[in-house]
């Protein structure tokens, strides 16, 4: 039998041929994404100026790359406020879980359409291989703000005008190019409230607008990759249980176990917490100022808690001027 007369070979030439007529356009691959349960989507050519830095890795991991599409993912706030962290952790695992799953249906829908994508992780696994240098695919953040979904915030997460900080990112990369993108957003909604430097544990975020990362990363991730080496470190240089909790307390090992079974593990994001940003979360701090310190801000400075710093007195002096109920630890 000639090849092009198999009867697989038939079908499949039919169904190009009725996936080559039907054009994806923004409009069109909006409304899948929408369907498919993202609270938002924003496009973005793999030309787009600003997102050049990333164009060589993304390229390296899907060639055929034309097109960004940025998706968010709302979150519940009170669970984001709340003093009680194991409830953002919560929170985190679910969104970041169902943000996968409206990547994997978006998948589908636009695989009908003869359309080919990757959908990197929100988070984890990256590309470990890497370590110490850039492990990821895509950078989240950037490619959101340049399709127009919000801008990057004094804290450095994404305030999008309608759900603010809470909320989160992912990027599908598809293999076809659309009839046009959106543009970034012409305002910053960020209030300039400084609530972020009032509640950062660590100082990572200072007034000027500046923010040192590994001071949030060792502290923030300490129970994730921001630690994990640290703490095998302990372990295989302990020579017993009684020198090893010298070390690490009971509950910060088992904090690790739970971050490492459970997912989320991190000790503070309450930069999202206290953001007021966004026309759903700004009623509350606007109308009834002093009630929204009371309940979200304050409950997070007096929190007490170990913040973990950089080697040296300085930073841990900082912590415990401008926190007395945490404890600086050096790490």
């Amino acid at each position: 039998m000639e090849l092009d007369n198999h009867p697989g070979v038939i079908t499949f030439r039919k169904r190009q041929q009725n996936n080559r007529s039907e054009t994806m356009t923004r409009q069109r691959l909006k409304a899948i994404a929408l369907e498919a349960g993202a609270d938002d989507i924003g496009v973005v050519e793999i030309d787009r100026p600003s997102i050049q830095d990333q164009k060589e890795a993304i390229l390296s991991a899907f060639p055929g790359a034309k097109t960004l599409v940025s998706l968010i993912i709302r979150m519940n706030p009170p669970q984001v406020q709340s003093s009680d962290r194991s409830l953002i952790d919560g929170e985190f695992i679910a969104v970041e879980e169902q943000a996968l799953t409206v990547s994997r249906k978006l998948v589908n829908q636009l695989r009908l359409h003869g359309i080919s994508c990757i959908t990197p992780s929100e988070g984890f696994p990256q590309n470990i291989t890497k370590w110490p240098g850039r492990m990821i695919t895509v950078s989240h953040k950037p490619v959101a703000q340049a399709a127009g979904l919000g801008k990057i915030g004094h804290h450095r997460l994404l305030i999008h005008p309608e759900f603010g900080s809470h909320l989160c990112l992912g990027t599908l990369i598809m293999d076809a190019a659309l009839d046009e993108y959106d543009q970034p957003l012409d305002y910053d909604p960020c209030i300039n409230c400084n609530l972020c430097v009032a509640t950062c544990p660590t100082g990572a975020i200072a007034p000027d607008g500046s923010f040192e990362f590994f001071k949030c990363l060792i502290h923030a991730y300490r129970d994730r990759l921001g630690g994990f080496l640290n703490w095998v470190e302990s372990l295989v240089t302990s020579q017993n249980m009684e020198e090893y909790r010298e070390k690490r307390t009971d509950d910060e090992t088992l904090a690790v176990w739970q971050s490492l079974t459970y997912g989320g593990g991190y000790r503070c994001g309450y930069c999202m917490s206290v953001c007021p940003a966004g026309l759903e979360l700004i009623g509350p701090f606007l109308d009834h100022r002093k009630e929204y310190m009371q309940r979200v801000v304050k409950p997070l400075q007096d929190r007490e808690e170990n913040v973990y710093v950089l080697p040296g007195e300085n930073q841990a002096a900082a912590v415990s001027k401008k926190f007395p109920n945490k404890t600086a630890k050096p790490v």
